[in-house]
């Protein structure tokens, strides 16, 4: 007999520690989409309700989505500020960057800012 620690390899215990990582990443998506919408929706509020509704009302008019689906969609949400804001569309954008920037380095979070970077 073998001396050390014993290595459970059942298919159960590989199953359990595959859905605790795959839910622990889940959470985490989840987590930075929750964030980014939450820094939206108070961003666009800045600038007032109405300007809040259009955005989203752009949003399902053209793209058949609405805010809560810009963090998988940031061209999206680009396009449509653009079309909102105008000559000020720079402005929402650093108000976004700014209030997102404790969490600049996270993955997903970066590449939301990136594509809205990169439409101004």
């Amino acid at each position: 007999m073998q001396r050390g620690t014993i290595q459970d390899s059942s298919p159960q215990k590989q199953q359990n520690a595959f859905t605790s990582h795959t839910a622990s990443k889940r959470d985490s998506y989840e987590l930075k989409k929750d964030i980014v919408l939450y820094v939206l929706k108070n961003s666009l509020l800045e600038s007032g309700v109405e300007i809040f509704e259009m955005v989203n009302r752009s949003l399902l008019e053209k793209y058949r989505c609405e805010i809560s689906d810009c963090f998988e969609k940031p061209e999206y949400l680009s396009d449509v500020l653009k079309y909102v804001y105008d000559g000020s569309y720079q402005i929402v954008v650093e108000s976004i960057k700014r209030n997102l920037s404790r969490f600049a380095n996270e993955n997903g979070i970066k590449e939301f800012v990136k594509v809205l970077e990169a439409g101004s």
